[in-house]
């Protein structure tokens, strides 16, 4: 049994140091701008943003009264959706964006996304 657990807690920790390390969303502070991008306008921007060669490099989209920047670059295609998504599951509706910060393998990202355009 003791074998079982010892080998267990090793590939927990093999498999914990080849993981992407990524933060959750961190949404922005402020909330209740009035001119916000609807959520299915965000969702076409990720697209947009994501379905090209955007997340390869330091970007930035303006999008009606959003904007996405990057800083950095994702590993992968994926991981500009996932991050991205990421901000909108958790800050869309709530607050006026967030951040998304990424670092794997020598990539590292910072995904900005801003639902408004608040004077």
């Amino acid at each position: 049994m003791q074998f079982k657990l010892t080998a267990f807690a090793a590939l927990a920790a093999t498999l914990a140091a080849i993981a992407p390390s990524s933060l959750a969303a961190t949404c922005y502070s402020s909330g209740g701008c009035q001119e916000c991008e609807s959520r299915d306008s965000i969702a076409s921007a990720r697209q947009a943003f994501c379905g090209s060669s955007d997340w390869n490099h330091s970007n930035t989209l303006n999008w009606g009264w959003a904007r996405i920047t990057l800083n950095g670059r994702f590993a992968t295609q994926q991981e500009c959706y996932d991050g991205f998504e990421n901000i909108i599951d958790q800050c869309y509706g709530k607050k006026d964006g967030g951040k998304y910060t990424y670092d794997y393998n020598g990539d590292s990202a910072s995904l900005d996304v801003d639902f408004c355009e608040c004077e």
